[in-house]
């Protein structure tokens, strides 16, 4: 990309996000900081927290500038938010990553602050869970979009699920919503097989032994409560396999306590989070994703990359769907014995040709070069439209 001018007048686009932890969000937002050298725009990240978190030496090293204003309390945050952005600015673009009940308010704050071009990007898509039906929950989303909607001089979505739940369904309409898919650097896919083999042996899984995986954090919209449930299922089935989990997050001592109370300890891990997950696709014989809902299932993307299959519920969105033989949609309703079966059935196909698999990811809408490309055409188009 053309570097129309030095690093002290490009255009400045300050990212707003909680923090940096091994989030689906925060994978894709360090791989397009990573990969934005020469950009004609000026990368930086606004910070809600003291804790930067785990990808802070990537982004670091990237040279992309970290502000921190952290929230002792919201109503003071806010209030803050408008000196905040004066004194760092001039800030040409706020690009807003956070819920919308965040987001929305914080676009509002950012035009009062004088910044041009304001985005709200939604990564997420809600629609199940008995959080999410919370009349508590829904209102505070429904305040949050309407405040985004008009604060925002663009709306991005990481699929037609997030876009329609943001915006509407008729969102195509409008000349201010983007449909903008992910992209990865999956370079880390190809070399994964010796360090998933070495896996194996700090997990201590018993060679041959089925391995059952899944990433996601723990909260209740990835449903963990039904993994567990259906993966005891499935040790009715096949006695040797294992669980792995990787992730963190508040409900993991509530997950830790179901397994305990099932019985099944000896057959599930627990693995924390990782930098490399490409490793843990290569272990797993499949994976299994039983989220009430998600923006896009970026996991489900590296799972295909490191050919191996899915199963997740029919209510995906399904743009992710890269390598159609490598996914089974099966509803949640259908029950854990089903998912059960399901895994069993798939596991009989045998191993995929992860090298086959990868290549037909890599050549997807998903790769990094087009998405780095088109969040930036975006950028343009939007300080073209202010000026």
């Amino acid at each position: 990309m053309t570097n129309l001018a030095d690093s002290e007048t490009r255009p400045r686009v300050l990212h707003l996000i909680k923090w940096l932890p091994r989030g689906g969000i925060e994978t894709w937002l360090t791989h397009i900081l990573s990969h934005s050298a020469g950009a004609d725009v000026r990368h930086e990240l606004l910070l809600m927290q003291d804790e930067i978190g785990p990808y802070e030496d990537k982004v670091r090293a990237a040279g992309i500038p970290i502000h921190i204003l952290p929230v002792r309390s919201w109503p003071q945050w806010f209030a803050a938010l408008p000196g905040f952005l004066r004194r760092i600015g001039p800030i040409d673009i706020m690009h807003a990553h956070s819920d919308s009940v965040i987001s929305g308010p914080a676009l509002a704050l950012a035009k009062l602050a004088g910044v041009p071009v304001r985005i709200i990007h939604n990564h997420a898509a809600r629609s199940m869970g008995a959080d999410y039906q919370a009349l508590k929950y829904r209102l505070r989303e429904g305040i949050g979009n309407a405040i985004a909607m008009r604060a925002a001089t663009r709306k991005i979505g990481i699929s037609e699920m997030a876009l329609i739940h943001l915006a509407g369904a008729d969102w195509r309409k409008r000349d201010d919503c983007t449909l903008l898919l992910y992209g990865f650097d999956y370079s880390a896919f190809h070399d994964a097989a010796p360090r998933a083999a070495q896996l194996r042996e700090e997990l201590a899984i018993a060679p041959g032994a089925r391995v059952i995986g899944h990433v996601g954090r723990f909260d209740p919209v990835k449903n963990h409560p039904f993994l567990i449930r259906t993966f005891a299922e499935y040790l009715e089935r096949d006695p040797a396999a294992v669980l792995v989990m990787v992730g963190v997050g508040r409900l993991q001592l509530e997950t830790e306590a179901l397994v305990r109370e099932l019985g099944i300890e000896r057959q599930v891990r627990f693995a924390g989070g990782t930098d490399d997950i490409a490793a843990y696709m290569r272990l797993f014989d499949i994976f299994v994703f039983p989220s009430f809902s998600e923006g896009l299932g970026i996991v489900v993307l590296e799972a295909q990359a490191a050919g191996c299959p899915v199963l997740m519920p029919d209510n995906m969105p399904r743009e992710v769907i890269v390598v159609d033989e490598g996914i089974t949609l099966l509803p949640l309703a259908a029950g854990e014995s089903a998912w059960a079966d399901r895994i069993g059935s798939i596991l009989a196909n045998g191993r995929a040709n992860a090298a086959e698999w990868l290549a037909r990811v890599e050549a997807s809408s998903f790769g990094l070069a087009r998405c780095v490309a088109d969040l930036h055409a975006i950028y343009r188009d939007e300080l073209g439209r202010r000026r």
